[in-house]
């Protein structure tokens, strides 16, 4: 015996579904803003909370930088932890210290 099709259930059931997918979508979209990887959201934060009037410091800089946090935290591969750390120390620095 075959249920008969219920329009009204149908799209209510799809819209939602829609929903689920859109926020789902819109979560992952907003956290790769800040970066790709946990190293790199991590460094964006860094970024973020530096003082006011400073200068983005120069690639040798960062690089001492990240070897220290690197040595810290003491997971991961230091390479891509430099580079990571580089990438997301600048854009979160780049975000709060729009003039420089």
């Amino acid at each position: 015996m075959a249920r008969q099709f219920k329009p009204v259930r149908f799209f209510v059931i799809m819209a939602a579904a829609a929903f689920v997918v859109c926020g789902v979508t819109a979560f992952y979209t907003h956290r790769a803003a800040n970066g790709r990887t946990a190293d790199e959201r991590a460094a964006y934060a860094i970024g973020e909370k530096a003082p006011a009037g400073a200068k983005l410091p120069m690639d040798a800089d960062l690089n001492m930088m990240a070897q220290k946090y690197f040595k810290q935290q003491g997971s991961g591969e230091q390479h891509s932890w430099d580079l990571a750390f580089e990438n997301g120390y600048t854009d979160g620095f780049k975000k709060t210290h729009h003039r420089q």
